[in-house]
């Protein structure tokens, strides 16, 4: 019920226009509100028939307002002077209180930005107007409402009570004589002379735009008496009223016919008399019955002096007086009505002398609005009827006298001629009433029909029976109005039979009458041409055929036709009789030279036979052979249709035969064209038939002379009409190749894909529209027809170019074509400009009504636009001048803001072009900027798109873009109306809004706008919209909110982002709509239980008779398409059933009998049925996995972008969005298919919920965080372990989610085990001990979770294989009874795993090679997997007996990297399989021969490599990760040379270690030197990690020289006896005692600082807020989130990290000091002891260049004597003893070190 001119609702009436808008939707509203609603209005309503007046006070308060100001809206507001000013020159026009006209104007300025052409006097003109309308219009919906004898709203009682009780009144107060008023006085023509004088009308617009207000607020006021009198009687002195008013007064156009007012009043007074007799149930008296009314009436109405506007009129008006005063006294016994009888001939007579059945019927049923109102044709109807049966005498006197007046208009006639006018605007059947069913069929069925029916059958039964040749004519016309159903056609050819009329004899009124007087015809015709030879025959003189005869020829076929149309059995069974040769008479009759009225009623009539397609080829052929448009070179060229066009047509200016063929042509081209047309005697196909439309009519249609306009467009439409048609049928396959080029629909696109003059006189035609709609005037009908085509025949040339372009491009012709959109963009020849687009933009303008014209007209814009070739030079030419880009945006604007619900039907409708033009918009955002696109939706594509800022229109002379209506579409009413009025379009819109959103130049102002201006999120989140159960909408709002929150949250808006987050994580305990299901849920929960509720059907296979179903796929999949907006394949169901329905038509009708070929058709309609489900339930599907996913990305945001402080009930909210998700992803339909999009919300959520228990990144416990509530980790890991048992193998990425949330659980069940290797580098580093009772959870799950777990880890996608094998490692850790890994051994599963080793070296070889990682990541969960197996001596074994030191022997990859591989993945590749080893030797011991003999073996085997690591090249710094390969690798070699000690001498690996050991020990050697301890001043540069890494290697390397000296009797001296430093060898004591010395420095430092962490761990809270956060940011993420508490808590957590960190360092200095004073002592004591005292020793020498010559080795050991207690001094040595006491807690490690240091002094004093 919004404004016509303006689509949203404005001013005081806007609440009252609401109000009633929604009654009429809901047909519920609070009483009260609708009471105190309209008693607030009845003012606004009575200023319809008397507006304000002017005031001297008024106006003296608009003049003081300047400088004192008024009162406006509640606020005082001073006016300019020059608003003041406009508002006393717009009160003198309108002459219109002051005070009003402020409004008025004020509101006209709102609305400027929708006109921005006019001002604001004059937009205020308009909505003076248009409020009035508005008012009028509300008027009358109330009426509407009321309950009456036509029709009910079905009302609440008390509603309909007090809408009743206020209408009433107004009626009461004297409504009519009102009404009657305003229409008097106000004359379209006066006011808009008045408004002209008062210089306020604009441009043509302007006007026409007035012009149609006061127009339709005119005609709704007169339609407020007619639905006032359909439902209730007027008061006997207001039908009076309208009586007076019609007997001067009346409205007529140009034509003669009453215009909408009068006919309105018309009909009022006609609903105002009884016309048929009461009933008993009959709520109301009639008037009829009560004297005071019917006397005056009577006498007022026969009173017929001079002063009568109209005299048909008032004569028709008597005949309705006449009938209503027999009708009623025919039920009644009123004395007065006797009296009125009297005067019944009087009235008849006078009604009929003086035309009142031709006014009805010329003026009243030809009128524009008549066939638009049902009740006016009801009405008349009812009138004819009632005259028909009440006064049977009269109308027989009237059917006899009619024989007697052959040369005069009978009054007979003149009925006639009425009831055919108003039979043929019949649309509801009520001509039905004229036939009784099946009695003409079968005359002695005993059928038993009301009085009425009977009379009316007898009417026209007697009318056949009486019929003269004058009334022949108009008896066949009104036959034919009375057929205009199936029943009513075959009952009307009933009649006519011969053997049903008469049974015999001959007769004007019969079928054999009618096609034999043809067949004459015909036969007279021929004779005569049968004498003329040659060319002569051009000169012939065929008998004018009677005008008498003329007429009767064509209505018989008219009639025939309105049969053959209208009933296809009926049809079918006179082209059957073969006595009447239909279809050879009708088309021989066309190859003779008659006249061209006669030819085009013939093929108009041969047209309806095309509606049989049986047929069609007959006709086809028939129309071969008459020739009557020459297709063969012999026949005479001045013969045919073309010849008359020319010759005859165009001489006369009317083109009836011509516009009869096209017809007939646009008939025959509905079904398929014959291939075999033409064949044998010409070029076969429909050449010469296009060719005449083409050339002979359309491109010469505007050059030819037309007696009416209108026919001109009419010749135009249809052979556009008819290049559709080709155009449709055209179908490129390559079977067929030649006869698609040579096929009519490739001519055309051909010539419309060159710069032809075809495509200009088509451009032509939307120019000539463009020019009509530029002056503000409406196209005509016949105009916006030949428009509707031309765009159309456009837009379907779009459609096919890429096809038929690709098809010329493999057939290698040398025709070229141009896209269609590149010829759009040339210069127009006419203006010299590049301005088809223009016109396109014009065809879009408001005044032009077509809906099908405006949406193909914006599709043609759309491919223009939507090519990136030219979309730059299309921006360009829209937006050079401004009024264009204004007229566009302002086309778009109203057609976006048209309040229209949507319907189901297939029809265009302005909602399918609001589609459109949200389409249009979402795929011009698809390119970059500036383009149009941006433009429309408000973004200033002068500059920088992202520096514009969105505002509402009007503000800082914003202009009311698409963007305001989209929004105001989606969320002006509170709640959004638009979710189940145009469910579809608000999607579209919320798609837009989503497309903005997430655009990189876009996104940020637009949420800003919807964030400030329309607090967009938060008011869709508070509201509960009725209906709202489509998650197609929350999904795309859901899109849009996570961009918001993700925008919102890093722009720190904590107050706004804190509102936003409790609307969804809140309860919501007043949610009663389907968006929020649950009462007192949270939102989020709500949400997700929208999607749940989605009902998915199973797909049932089909079972097919006659089609095999593996070739019907295979056909299926040849006709799918990809949904644009959803990415799903979706099935073309019209291209199908043509597939389908042509694999029908092969088989020819004797190979398959009738009856089958039905089973068949309904096999193909459950074949499509079928498939459209199956299609439609794959749509849902999509459907629900990407709202799932929205619903998903929110989530995420709100946990990982937003601050934990903005969630109070951060963890027990994540408590139930997981147990929700794990459950509805178990249990739900919808989300049990949607597993793994599921599986990775619970991965996020899990995790989340991970990290409020412990400290991210970390596995830490959180001080102070809330305890997770009781067995809620058991019961995720049970949803979890039944979700992997229940996914299938091929669910990978599933299955890999739920992996890493199984992990996230047991880590969050787990406490740090501090015994673990430092491994570095493994997804287990730092395993967890598994809870008891999760780990009783998993092994509840026996085999089978073992079995799903090994299988993945074997087979599995590489992501699920990683995270297999990280969970095993985790199990096994936490298995104390071995129970997973002796499944593993007893199944085969771990020596599977050992030897895909050797795979996994050709995987890498060739992965690393290529660049993909993948298999390198397999091969370091593996090994970390078997890291964890090692570290239990049963483990250990199982690993040794499965080989795999063997295997890691065999890996060539160690030492054969691909020189693409770079050090990180040289350090992946070496870490693991050394620390796996490290981690064996230390479970099995050095006592473990095979484990000893397999190690050294691998040593051998890789030396190469362990030496490049070992040795450094010059000048190359070393990484962190060369300290972690140096740790590992050390560690092996020290535990390796242990277990060498154990080993046999004769042992073949021992032999071949012989050689490799001194190599690696004089490397291990030489990092004594290349690695040097920090001491006391550490950089800070430096990494801590890397300074204890150098420390555990210098001590793997002392511990390897400890078992590298030997033990027991044999001794071996690796270190010389200088103490001084001497550059040619340093490996000599000096440098032990100089590591020793740094040792004890380090040390002492370490300890210092190691107390002062302590110490502050111990006082976190006294330091400052820098420190704690420096602290804090080395735990957690993002610091700035966290709150003051857990900022503490994680620097006590760091610190704590810190000290314990320090306290390993520690003691590994106390294992490096310990060694190095036993080296040391070992070193001394054999020097000093064995080689000074003993010439033959019972241990062996040390290496030769210790003993260079027995001079020299004296001196040395002298020496050495002189210097050692130099170098070791009693505070030195004091200080070793008093850290070793310190440090170690174990006294016997204590006293070893002290014995050590004792022996040391006595040496050195010996």
């Amino acid at each position: 019920m919004t404004s016509v001119l303006f689509p949203g609702l404005w001013g005081p009436t806007a609440e009252l226009v609401l109000t009633v808008d929604s009654i009429v939707r809901n047909k519920s509203t609070p009483q009260d509100q609708i009471g105190s609603i309209l008693k607030k209005h009845k003012a606004d309503f009575n200023c319809l028939f008397s507006p304000l007046e002017r005031s001297v006070k008024d106006r003296q308060t608009v003049v003081k307002a300047v400088t004192e100001g008024m009162s406006i809206s509640g606020v005082t507001r001073t006016l300019p002077k020059v608003f003041t000013q406009e508002v006393m020159l717009l009160s003198d026009v309108l002459k219109l209180n002051e005070l009003k006209c402020v409004h008025l104007l004020l509101a006209g300025e709102e609305h400027l930005p929708r006109f921005p052409n006019l001002t604001r006097g004059l937009l205020a003109v308009l909505l003076y107007f248009d409020e009035r309308r508005s008012l009028a219009s509300c008027l009358k919906t109330l009426i509407q409402l009321r309950d009456g004898r036509l029709w009910t709203f079905g009302l609440q009682s008390n509603i309909l009570d007090t809408i009743s009780s206020f209408t009433s009144d107004f009626v009461n107060e004297g409504l009519v004589q009102k009404i009657l008023t305003v229409i008097l006085e106000t004359d379209v023509a006066s006011e808009l002379e008045k408004l002209e004088q008062g210089h306020a009308l604009g441009d043509g617009l302007h006007r026409m735009m007035l012009r149609e207000a006061i127009t339709e607020y005119r005609n709704t006021l007169s339609d407020v008496l007619f639905v006032w009198a359909c439902q209730n009687p007027l008061p006997a002195g207001d039908n009076l009223k309208i009586l007076r008013h019609l007997k001067k007064h009346v409205s007529l156009d140009k034509e003669g016919r009453l215009e909408h007012d009068s006919l309105a009043l018309f009909m009022t007074l006609l609903y105002g008399l009884d016309l048929e007799p009461q009933s008993d149930h009959q709520s109301y008296s009639s008037l009829l019955l009560d004297p005071s009314f019917t006397t005056p009436f009577h006498k007022e109405l026969t009173e017929t002096d001079s002063k009568i506007a109209n005299k048909g009129l008032i004569a028709a008006l008597h005949f309705v007086w006449g009938v209503s005063v027999n009708v009623t006294a025919s039920s009644s016994t009123a004395a007065h009505l006797d009296k009125l009888l009297v005067d019944e001939d009087l009235l008849f007579n006078w009604a009929f002398r003086n035309g009142g059945c031709e006014f009805m019927a010329n003026a009243v049923a030809q009128s524009q609005g008549f066939a638009n109102e049902e009740y006016y044709v009801s009405r008349l109807h009812t009138l004819i009827s009632s005259f028909i049966s009440s006064l049977p005498l009269r109308v027989s006197e009237i059917q006899s006298e009619s024989k007697d007046q052959q040369d005069t208009s009978s009054d007979y006639e003149k009925l006639l001629l009425l009831m055919t006018e108003v039979y043929k605007k019949d649309k509801d059947g009520l001509c039905n009433e004229f036939w009784l069913a099946d009695t003409l069929a079968s005359p002695s069925r005993d059928v038993v029909f009301s009085t009425k029916q009977t009379s009316l059958f007898k009417f026209v039964k007697v009318g056949a029976e009486q019929l003269t040749p004058a009334l022949f004519v108009p008896y066949v016309n009104f036959i034919s109005s009375i057929s205009a159903t199936p029943e009513a056609a075959r009952n009307a050819y009933n009649l006519l039979r011969l053997d049903s009329v008469y049974g015999s004899g001959n007769n004007l009124l019969s079928w054999d009458h009618f096609f034999s007087s043809l067949e004459q015809y015909l036969w007279n015709i021929q004779e005569q041409l049968d004498g003329i030879k040659g060319d002569n025959i051009q000169t012939i003189t065929i008998p004018c055929i009677p005008k008498n005869e003329l007429e009767a020829l064509d209505v018989v076929l008219r009639l025939t036709k309105q049969i053959f149309d209208m009933d296809v059995d009926t049809r079918t069974t006179m082209l059957e009789n073969t006595h009447w040769h239909i279809v050879s008479t009708l088309f021989g009759l066309l190859s003779c030279p008659v006249v061209p009225q006669l030819k085009g009623s013939i093929l108009q009539c041969v047209k309806a036979l095309t509606k049989s397609p049986e047929v069609c080829l007959s006709l086809w052929q028939q129309l071969e052979a008459t020739q009557m448009l020459p297709t063969i070179q012999t026949t005479p060229s001045r013969l045919g249709i073309q010849a008359e066009l020319d010759d005859i047509e165009a001489r006369n200016e009317s083109y009836p035969e011509t516009r009869g063929f096209l017809d007939f042509l646009s008939g025959l081209l509905t079904v398929t064209v014959p291939g075999s047309l033409g064949v044998g005697y010409r070029a076969p196909g429909l050449k010469p038939y296009l060719d005449f439309v083409k050339d002979a009519v359309f491109m010469k249609f505007d050059l030819r002379a037309y007696n009416d306009s209108s026919e001109m467009w009419e010749i135009a439409g249809t052979c556009l009409h008819v290049f559709q048609q080709l155009l449709d049928q055209f179908y490129v396959n390559e079977v067929d190749l030649e006869e698609t080029l040579n096929s009519p629909g490739y001519t055309l696109l051909t010539l419309l894909l060159n710069d032809s003059p075809l495509l200009l006189k088509i451009m032509m035609i939307i120019e000539s529209a463009s020019k009509v709609l530029s002056d503000a005037k409406r196209l005509s009908k016949e105009q916006c027809t030949a428009t509707r085509n031309a765009v159309k025949v456009l837009s379907t040339v779009l459609e096919l170019q890429d096809e038929l372009m690709s098809l010329l491009r493999d057939t290698n012709t040398s025709l070229i074509v141009t896209p269609l959109e590149q010829l759009m963009l040339t210069v127009n020849p006419t203006t010299r400009q590049t301005d088809f687009l223009l016109h396109l933009v014009k065809l879009l303008s408001p005044i032009s009504t077509d809906v099908d014209t405006v949406s193909n007209a914006l599709k043609l814009l759309a491919a223009v636009c939507g090519k990136p070739g030219t979309l730059t030079s299309v921006s360009t030419i829209l937006t050079r001048r401004s009024e264009v880009s204004q007229e566009l945006m302002q086309s778009l604007v109203e057609i976006l803001e048209t309040d229209e619900p949507e319907s189901t039907g297939a029809e265009t409708s302005r909602n399918t072009i609001r589609h459109m033009i949200v389409d249009f918009l979402i795929s011009l955002l698809d390119f970059a900027p500036p383009n149009i696109g941006y433009y429309l939706v408000g973004f200033d594509i002068t500059r920088p798109i992202e520096k514009t800022v969105l505002q509402e229109h009007g503000v800082h002379g914003c202009k009311r873009t698409c963007l305001h209506s989209v929004i105001d579409l989606l969320f002006k009413e509170l709640p959004p109306t638009s979710l189940y009025d145009t469910p579809a379009l608000s999607l579209k819109c919320y798609q837009l809004l989503v497309k903005l959103a997430t655009n990189q130049h876009t996104g940020n102002a637009l949420l800003r706008y919807l964030r400030s201006t329309c607090d967009f999120f938060a008011k869709f989140l508070e509201i509960h919209p009725k209906g709202l159960d489509r998650i197609e909408h929350q999904t795309e709002f859901l899109q849009i909110l996570s961009m918001e929150l993700l925008v919102t949250s890093r722009a720190n808006l904590t107050s706004y982002l804190q509102r936003i987050l409790s609307l969804l994580a809140g309860s919501d305990n007043s949610a009663q709509g389907p968006f929020f299901a649950l009462e007192g849920s949270r939102k989020l929960l709500s949400l997700l239980d929208t999607i749940c509720s989605v009902e998915i059907t199973p797909y049932s296979p089909l079972e097919l008779v006659y089609f095999d179903v593996d070739k019907l796929e295979h056909v299926i999949k040849q006709h799918q398409y990809k949904d644009k907006n959803s990415g799903v394949f979706m099935i073309n169901a019209v291209s199908l059933h043509k597939a389908l329905q042509s694999e029908l038509n092969m088989v020819s009708n004797s190979n398959i009998s009738t009856a089958q070929r039905a089973e068949i058709n309904e096999e193909i309609k459950l074949i499509l049925s079928n498939t459209m489900e199956r299609f439609m339930t794959r749509k849902k599907i999509s459907l629900i996995k990407k709202a799932f996913e929205a619903w998903r990305q929110v989530v995420e945001v709100i946990f990982v972008g937003c601050s934990n402080e903005l969630l109070p009930s951060r963890q027990s909210l994540l408590v139930e969005l997981t147990q929700a998700v794990l459950t509805k992803s178990r249990d739900c339909q919808p989300l049990s298919g949607l597993l793994s999009g599921a599986s990775g919300c619970v991965v996020i959520l899990i995790q989340q919920l991970r990290y409020t228990v412990q400290v991210p990144n970390s596995d830490t416990p959180l001080e102070g965080a809330d305890p997770l509530p009781p067995g809620l980790l058991q019961t995720m890991i049970r949803n979890l372990v039944e979700a992997v048992i229940q996914s299938g193998g091929s669910m990978q990425q599933a299955r890999s989610q739920i992996y890493a949330a199984l992990l996230h659980c047991l880590k969050m069940s787990s406490s740090s085990d501090t015994t673990h290797l430092n491994m570095g580098f493994s997804l287990a580093q730092g395993y967890q001990l598994v809870d008891r009772d999760c780990l009783a959870v998993l092994c509840s799950y026996g085999d089978m979770l073992i079995e799903s777990l090994c299988k993945d880890a074997s087979k599995g996608h590489a992501v699920t294989k990683i995270l297999a094998f990280s969970l095993l490692s985790i199990i096994l850790g936490a298995d104390s009874y071995q129970n997973w890994l002796k499944h593993l051994t007893s199944k085969g599963y771990l020596k599977h795993f050992v030897e895909s080793v050797c795979q996994d070296n050709q995987n890498l070889l060739l992965g690393l090679s290529t660049d993909n990682i993948k298999p390198l990541f397999i091969y370091e969960a593996k090994l970390s997997f078997f890291i964890q197996i090692a570290q239990t001596d049963v483990g250990a074994n199982a690993l040794l007996e499965s080989g795999i030191v063997s295997r890691l022997t065999e890996l060539t990859i160690l030492h054969q990297l691909p020189l693409s591989t770079d050090l990180y993945q040289q350090h992946q590749l070496v870490l693991p399989a050394f620390t796996l080893l490290t981690s064996l030797m230390t479970s099995l011991g050095n006592k473990h021969v095979v484990a000893n003999r397999e190690v050294s073996h691998f040593v051998c085997a890789h030396s190469e490599l362990i030496s490049g690591i070992l040795k450094t090249a010059p000048g190359v710094e070393r990484t962190k990760h060369d300290y972690e390969e140096l740790n590992v690798v050390t560690c092996l070699l020290a535990w390796q040379r242990s277990n060498q000690q154990q080993m046999r001498k004769d042992d073949a690996v021992n032999i071949q270690m012989q050689s490799t050991s001194i190599q690696l020990q004089r490397h291990m050697i030489n990092l004594l030197t290349a690695i040097q301890l920090p001491g006391k001043a550490v950089p800070n540069d430096v990494d801590p990690s890397v300074q204890t890494l150098r420390l555990q290697i210098l001590t793997n390397v002392v511990s390897y020289c400890v078992t590298s000296m030997g033990t027991g009797s044999t001794i071996h001296a690796i270190f010389t006896s200088e103490l001084s430093s001497n550059k040619g060898n340093n490996n000599n004591l000096n440098l032990l005692i100089t590591l020793l010395q740094k040792a004890l420095d380090g040390s002492s430092h370490h300890a210092d600082s190691y107390t002062q962490l302590l110490h502050k761990s111990m006082h976190v809270q006294q330091m400052s807020t820098e420190e704690q956060r420096e602290l804090a940011s080395a735990v957690a993420m993002d610091i700035e989130k966290c709150s003051a508490h857990q900022r503490t808590k994680y620097a006590e957590i760091q610190l704590a990290k810190l000290a314990d960190h320090k306290d390993k360092e520690l003691t590994l200095y106390t294992q490096l000091i310990e060694n190095l004073v036993f080296i040391v002592w070992q070193h001394v004591n054999y020097y000093m002891i064995y080689c000074g005292n003993k010439t033959d020793l019972s241990i062996e020498p040390g290496p030769k260049r210790l003993h260079s010559s027995t001079t020299n080795h004296n001196d040395s050991l002298k020496q050495l004597s002189r210097d050692l207690p130099l170098h070791l001094s009693e505070p030195f040595l004091k200080k070793i003893v008093d850290f070793c006491s310190a440090k170690t807690n174990a006294t016997l490690t204590a006293s070893f070190t002290s014995a050590l240091v004792r022996r040391i002094k006595k040496l050195m004093s010996a």
